[in-house]
């Protein structure tokens, strides 16, 4: 009797260096059935296969009183316009983690400055518009979040140039310790000059900091 011998899969394996949170607003050609479900979605998990995808969606009841959510399965042939797809084509798990109104809020991991760039570009090219409200640059060994030495940025707030300026910095270590690059690396990946680059992640780190010192005093004030 001859031994079998099991073939292997082919596997792809690559560290990712962000976690990406965008808000996508959805156009027409790029719609999603999500949008239809009535009422407060509260949970997705979906899959894309092939030419399926295949949504498991958790629905707060419509009554106070109801004791426990609706969870309504969706599936849908996409297109080359769905946001699955476009995930996909940059070797992203696109995680849907909000759906409101005609957006849709998705967390991914991504290797780099540069998948992210491209990643916004062809998202904007379906969408109506995509926003970078939170990025986060992991730590070699805190794929878990388990470590303190990630840094993560609010960019809900900040102009268009100065996300892209916040973004590279973060992307490529300007505010680890010890530093992996400095105004003159965040310049010549930006191609402007390092005064300008300069300039706008102050106004960056004014902003959030502005914005931290507010949300705490707001809670401070509210509480009992």
């Amino acid at each position: 009797m001859s031994e079998r011998t099991a073939s292997q899969p082919n596997t792809d394996r690559s560290r990712r260096r962000l976690r990406v949170v965008l808000d996508v607003a959805l156009s027409d050609a790029a719609a999603c059935p999500l949008e239809e479900i009535d009422g407060e979605v509260t949970a997705v998990r979906h899959q894309y296969t092939g030419d399926d995808c295949h949504a498991d969606v958790t629905v707060a009841p419509a009554c106070p009183d109801a004791d426990r959510s609706d969870v309504m399965h969706v599936a849908t042939q996409t297109t080359e316009s769905c946001l699955c797809c476009v995930f996909s084509d940059h070797g992203c798990v696109p995680q849907i983690t909000a759906v409101a109104a005609d957006t849709i809020t998705v967390e991914t991991y991504l290797a780099d400055r540069t998948t992210l760039t491209d990643l916004v570009a062809d998202l904007k090219a379906v969408a109506n518009t995509v926003s970078l409200t939170h990025l986060t640059r992991l730590a070699a060994d805190d794929q878990s979040g388990d470590s303190h030495t990630h840094v993560t940025l609010d960019l809900f707030k900040l102009t268009d140039k100065q996300r892209e300026a916040a973004a590279a910095a973060v992307a490529k270590g300007y505010y680890a310790t010890p530093r992996g690059a400095d105004l003159s690396d965040l310049a010549t990946a930006l191609g402007i000059s390092k005064s300008a680059v300069s300039q706008r992640l102050s106004a960056v780190e004014s902003k959030l900091a502005t914005s931290a010192f507010t949300e705490a005093q707001q809670s401070a004030d509210s509480a009992p």
